[in-house]
């Protein structure tokens, strides 16, 4: 048991490690792109469709990571549910950052801004993706078992 306590604690080391690296590359790309720009779409819809696959395992490892205090049992399907459902709420607070971070560089900093409510919109429909494409690999990994 403590091995496999062990093995969640590193697996959900390395999932928030590999978030910390998709936050630098979303910030290169916005520092080598321009943070308000419309260059750069296709490559942030990839990153949040990413984004929400990584919010998806972070949540199912917290999940067994915490399992010794809750012992909660469900259908696979309910957890499943409850895996997207994490990683959508993840996505949600996600766009409250960039939101905060694009209203202080209008009104604090006078600088012009593309972003809009609908590219928030857009990018929750992303990581909703991510999070349902991160559930669909899981279950076909799971009937493989």
């Amino acid at each position: 048991m403590a091995e496999q306590q062990l093995a969640l604690k590193r697996n959900l080391f390395l999932l928030l490690a590999i978030g910390g690296g998709l936050f630098v590359i979303a910030q290169a790309t916005g520092f080598f792109f321009g943070y308000g720009s419309w260059r750069a779409w296709w490559f942030a819809n990839a990153l949040h469709t990413s984004g929400g696959a990584l919010a998806f395992f972070l949540v199912r490892a917290i999940f067994f990571l915490t399992m010794r205090y809750h012992d909660t049992r469900t259908a696979w399907w309910m957890e499943l549910l409850f895996f997207v459902a994490g990683a959508i709420a993840l996505g949600v607070f996600w766009e409250w950052y960039e939101l905060v971070i694009d209203r202080y560089r209008v009104f604090i900093a006078g600088l012009p801004s593309l972003m809009t409510y609908a590219d928030s919109i857009g990018d929750l429909a992303f990581d909703t993706l991510g999070a349902l494409l991160a559930a669909y690999f899981f279950q076909i990994c799971r009937r493989n078992v």
